[in-house]
């Protein structure tokens, strides 16, 4: 039987989770993936992200690895695709207008208050909601509550009416329910 390489005995240690093993391995290759960020002009703060991405990449990889003497060039080549993949995701963004930019990276957090003043408001509209006669009620439950977002054709059947009524109904209900969340002061 073959003597198992160094980089495959590692590789094998990795595998089963063996932490020295992979820190000994990252060390081996920490060189090829700085060298390539390097070559591609990367700064140090996006080094340091394809560094963390390509380790991740390489750790879900090792055991489907087919040569483990050609390591260094995997990495190599992982590193390089994370490169362009990042680039790439950068170029799409300079050619989008920045404010579509802005409002796609960027989440405004509610805080407290915002979140108890909504979690009111959905509870009154569900109060008045209820205070409808019955098939209006469903019909706006169907139209606007459901999770499974039903069919106007579904509809039609729950509720035993034409399909061209539901716009008409719909129109009504929403009116006669301004007037219940006018009553209650909303």
């Amino acid at each position: 039987m073959p003597n198992k390489s160094e980089y495959q005995k590692l590789i094998d240690r990795c595998i089963l989770g063996d932490e020295p093993a992979w820190a000994e391995l990252v060390e081996k290759i920490t060189p090829a993936i700085l060298s390539v960020c390097r070559v591609m002009r990367l700064s140090p703060d996006e080094s340091l992200d394809i560094f963390g991405q390509v380790c991740y990449l390489l750790l879900h990889h090792l055991p489907n690895l087919k040569s483990s003497d050609k390591i260094i060039g995997y990495v190599s080549t992982i590193t390089r695709r994370e490169i362009l993949r990042v680039i790439r995701r950068k170029q799409l963004f300079d050619n989008i207008d920045p404010e579509i930019t802005k409002s796609i990276s960027t989440t405004r957090i509610k805080s407290p208050d915002e979140l108890l003043d909504e979690s009111k408001n959905l509870e009154s509209l569900i109060k008045a909601v209820v205070e409808l006669p019955e098939k209006e009620y469903k019909l706006i439950w169907y139209l606007f509550l459901d999770e499974e977002e039903p069919s106007y054709e579904e509809i039609s059947q729950k509720l035993n009416i034409p399909v061209a009524s539901i716009g008409p109904t719909r129109i009504r209900s929403l009116k006669k329910l301004k007037k219940i969340l006018k009553r209650r002061g909303f």
